[in-house]
Order: C-alpha cells, then structure tokens, then sequence
C-alpha cells in the first residue's frame, strides 16, 4: 500500500485516497493465462449471487475523527466483532435472464457438494435454497451472532422463508416452501456451520472482509465521507478498480466508527446504473444476544428429519481448505486470463465431456438462449458475462463483453 493519501477528511467527510500496492497500472496486453480451477456459466452466477447485499440507510452526517484510507483498511482487517443481533435488508439487481436464474439451484448444490467430510447433506441443502432465495429482490433477514457456535440468519419474506440456527453442536434447517426442518447434530470446533454460505451472503462484516483481502495493484481506496447507518456513525470506504474493463465500478463500505464493523456494502456497475448488490444492516446491537435466539423449534406440521455430521479429527492444513471446485494445477480444464478485477476464465471444451451431462446442459443453454455476437453466443448480465464459441470454448467472469469478446478473438 502507498504510504502517500489524497489529503485527510475533514470531520465533515472530505475524501481522503490511498493506492493500493504496486499502484502501477498491468502494462497492455499482460492478460498472460495460468491453469486454475473450472468455472462453469452457472456456477459463476451462483457464486455472484452469493455476493448478495442491499440499502443503505442513510441519515444525518456524523462527526468521526478524521482518518486516512491505509488506516480505515487496518481497522476493518483488525475487528473482531464477535456479537451481535440486529435487521439486515438485501436487495439483488444481477440481471440474470430467467433461464440462468432457473439453474441456480443445481448450480449451488453441485458447489455445496464439496464442501468436504464436515459437512452434510442438510448444510448443503441450506446453501441451495438459502442462496437461490436471496439472489434477486429485496428481503429483509434477521441475523444474529455470539461467537463462532452460535448464529442466526431467518427471513419471513414470501417466496423466501428460511431459518438457519446454529446452537454449539446442534444446527436447525428449516425451508417453510416445503415446510421441511433438519436438525444436524455433532457440529465440532472444525466443522464449518452450517449455512456458512447462505449467512456470508447476507452479513456485510464476511463479505467486506472478502473484498478487501483480494485487494490488489490495480485497485484504488479511499475515504470518501462519512454517514449514519443503522444508526451507527460510519467511514465510506471506496474500493474502485483502476482499470475500465470490469462491469463493477466501485464496491462502497460503511465502516463502523467505533469498531470497526463493515454495516453495509454496496457493489454498483460500471455502467453507472442501479446497484448490482447491496446488504445493510437497518438495525443493529453490539450486545450479547440471549441464548433463546438461536433455539429452533419446528412449527406445528414440519416434517422433520435429523443427520449425525460426520465426526472430523483435525481441521484442514492451511491452503487445504475444502473448495467446492477443484485446485488449480495440472489437470485443470480452465486458463485464467488477467488477474485481479478482469479475470476472465476460460473453460476449454475438452472439460464438457469431463462434466458430463449437467455441463453440457448448462453450455448448450448458453448457446440456445445467449445472444449472437462476433465470437459465439453470450449471456449478458450486470455482473457476469458468458460468452461459448463456436467450438465451445467458455469465457466467463464480472467483465465486459467486449473484455470476452476480445480475449476470444485472440484465442487465448
């Protein structure tokens, strides 16, 4: 990170400006290909919706101390906010065609399935009808969190009623569409809690985190003001990538004042329209929840079912993380073309006949229902877009189409 700043905010909210490491613009034409993981077109739909967030809710100006952009990063990557309970509203404007849309749910439940030994049918359950639920619209959760054993994500909305209760080694999963309940029990210190996909996806304190970790040279930061939300004093936090071919143009963070907690997140498009993602809390408490806010019981009715998760002896090495797609390395069906904020990934064909039927499926939907440009069919969305060639070559990532339609020209 630069040591250098755009100027400190006044108490009022000016802008202050950071660059991030490096600072220096990739020198044109460094789109160099590496072998990563495989990204299939609805995959990579699932995966941005799981980016979901909302609102803001904004009123009078605060009065925090003024601070650089270097020092509101250090401070959100320092906070360790462990309780919590409050209202989080989250609207999602993807743009995804129906037909996309359609296969999310197979998308996300292929991508729960690897989640490894921890895990269980139930967990990955939650993630598919808890993701799939929350990637368009607006819905207003309840959320609530004392430490790592105990967490709460349930919405009442029509269309989207779900319950997600983590209670030391016991969790509840409750769908009321089909007014199904699961009980998992034997939750361990190295078991992932379940839903984790499905809460990340609503808490703005996860997915900050996510965003400012993959911080890089060719992103900008700064401050730019201050504002209330939730009631809370906040920083404005703006991450911007420096270069123009990503269909994001800035992600906008409201940092708690006092300690630190990302509130809100907003992702807004490049083309200047409605916010692609954007979570925030409406209200919001730092104190100990009550231990009755994480029981569950089953509504009268509920067909209950109950699973034992699979006892695991020791948590994963670090860099051995269960993926939901495989590692990158020799084997890999996909080239990653740029870095950064214009990743693109490049699915070669010979991976169709690997991904047997479902992935041809999802390629030839591409191709049915995409629109015919220069380099083949794409599926265009505010933040992905998929383009299959003729041959069947696959780009996809949160770039323009004209990014895809120039890296499939050049046959990289």
């Amino acid at each position: 990170m630069s040591n250098s700043s755009g100027g400190t905010g006044s108490a009022g909210g000016g802008p202050t400006g950071d660059d991030i490491l490096g600072a220096a613009e990739p020198a044109a034409g460094a789109r160099r290909g590496r072998r990563s993981r495989v990204l299939v077109p609805a995959t990579v739909a699932a995966v941005a919706a799981a980016g979901l967030i909302a609102v803001p809710v904004f009123a009078a100006s605060s009065s925090l101390p003024s601070v650089t952009a270097q020092q509101l990063l250090a401070k959100v990557l320092s906070s360790h906010v462990q309780t919590f309970s409050g209202s989080v509203q989250t609207t999602v404007d993807l743009g995804i065609p129906s037909q996309v849309m359609s296969a999310l749910p197979s998308a996300v439940a292929g991508a729960s399935a690897g989640t490894g030994a921890g895990a269980s049918a139930g967990q990955s359950k939650a993630a598919e009808q808890a993701v799939t639920a929350l990637a368009s619209g607006t819905h207003v959760l309840k959320v609530a969190a004392d430490g790592p054993t105990r967490q709460l994500l349930s919405s009442s909305d029509a269309g989207a009623t779900f319950t997600l209760a983590h209670d030391g080694s016991t969790a509840w999963v409750y769908d009321g569409q089909s007014g199904t309940a699961t009980e998992l029990t034997g939750l361990g210190a190295n078991d992932a809690a379940a839903g984790s996909a499905a809460r990340n996806a609503a808490d703005p304190q996860q997915l900050a985190a996510q965003v400012l970790r993959a911080l890089g040279p060719n992103t900008s930061v700064s401050v730019q003001g201050q504002s209330m939300v939730a009631g809370q004093s906040v920083y404005e936090l703006s991450v911007k990538p420096k270069g123009a071919g990503s269909t994001i143009g800035e992600v906008r963070i409201a940092v708690d004042g006092a300690n630190g907690m990302p509130l809100q997140v907003r992702v807004l498009p490049s083309d200047g329209s409605d916010p692609i993602l954007d979570v925030g809390f409406t209200s919001v408490s730092f104190a100990t929840p009550a231990a009755s806010t994480f029981a569950f019981t089953p509504p009268s009715g509920t067909k209950v079912a109950h699973e034992a998760v699979p006892v695991r002896t020791a948590a994963p090495e670090h860099g051995q993380q269960h993926h939901a797609l495989p590692k990158v390395g020799a084997g890999s069906d996909t080239t990653v073309l740029g870095s950064g904020w214009e990743s693109v990934y490049v699915l070669n064909p010979g991976s169709q006949a690997k991904g047997g039927a479902g992935l041809s499926g999802e390629l030839g939907a591409v191709k049915e229902f995409g629109k015919p440009v220069a380099g083949g069919a794409l599926i265009s969305t505010k933040l992905v877009n998929v383009l299959v060639t003729p041959n069947g070559t696959v780009y996809a990532g949160a770039v323009t189409p004209a990014v895809l339609e120039a890296d499939a020209a050049g046959g990289r």
